[in-house]
């Protein structure tokens, strides 16, 4: 019987798998505290899988499999798959082939693609875990949804300080719309009353504001305009994207949302014996 391979990407919070059949993907997210329904996914699709798996709960979720699964590295695999994810939607040639992917998930990881080439660059603990536990600590709301939806109809911006509040009677020597400090207004907070929705959509700014901060370093570092974000965090976060597209913009970088990128782990690990990838290898040694 012909072995099927399925890649997994077990993050902290949520378990990618991708799978394809006749060349197309069926791609399928778990929460990590339903790690039990990986198997019964799998068995119902897969009668003799080939598990590649990846991801920083890969190991305790491979404990949990009746089935041996290749650890493939996270890095590697999240790479790979965003170059195919971007040839596939080809935003290859918009966005040329030198680029920085900020990889935001419960935390931040940034990693540099060359045309031949890719590593880790850099990270943060500011992501995605950050928005659910700062929100709960101001608001005490846990729900992730309700967390979305208040961010979107809050406007927090008046708890920030701004670069112009700084320089009122001089030109500011950067642009005055960025954020001097996340939330630095002790002014407004003592002489305003602010709602919940507005103290949470003031912390995805703060996520958001440090997030493409950190990016566009590491871009302007290695000469490259182009930024590739992806990671479950984005998924129906609409008003995320649009803080970080517009402050990379502001900061004179092209941003990408990647279609599917939240499974670029899974993708990766799955095309990780596939002839693609050995021609790349192939490549890197000439």
């Amino acid at each position: 019987m012909k072995n099927e391979v399925v890649g997994i990407d077990a993050g902290g919070t949520l378990i990618k798998i991708a799978y394809r059949v006749n060349d197309e993907w069926e791609l399928q997210k778990i929460p990590l505290t339903d790690m039990e329904k990986v198997q019964t996914w799998i068995e119902d699709r897969v009668d003799n899988p080939v598990i590649h798996i990846t991801g920083g709960k890969a190991e305790t979720l491979r404990k949990s499999l009746p089935w041996p699964a290749e650890p493939i590295s996270e890095f590697e695999a999240t790479c790979k798959g965003v170059s195919y994810l971007r040839k596939r939607f080809n935003e290859d040639e918009t966005y040329g082939d030198t680029y920085i992917i900020t990889n935001v998930g419960t935390g931040t990881s940034i990693h540099f693609a060359g045309p031949k080439e890719y590593e880790r660059v850099g990270g943060s603990g500011m992501g995605g875990g950050t928005l659910i536990g700062l929100s709960y600590l101001l608001t005490g709301i846990e729900t992730y949804e309700e967390i979305l939806r208040l961010g979107k109809e809050g406007d927090g911006r008046s708890l920030n300080v701004k670069v112009k509040d700084i320089y009122t009677d001089e030109e500011p020597p950067i642009s005055g719309d960025l954020t001097a400090s996340n939330f630095g207004n002790i002014m407004n907070m003592k002489n305003n009353e602010y709602e919940n929705k507005d103290y949470i959509a003031a912390v995805v700014r703060m996520i958001g504001e440090t997030i493409t901060t950190m990016s566009v370093q590491m871009a302007d570092r290695l000469n490259t305009d182009s930024i590739v974000y992806i990671g479950s965090t984005f998924d129906k976060h609409d008003h995320l994207k649009e803080i970080i597209g517009g402050y990379t913009k502001l900061r004179g970088k092209e941003p990408c949302f990647l279609p599917y990128g939240e499974f670029s782990g899974a993708v990766g690990a799955y095309m990780h014996e596939e002839p693609y990838f050995a021609e790349k290898k192939a490549e890197r040694k000439g």
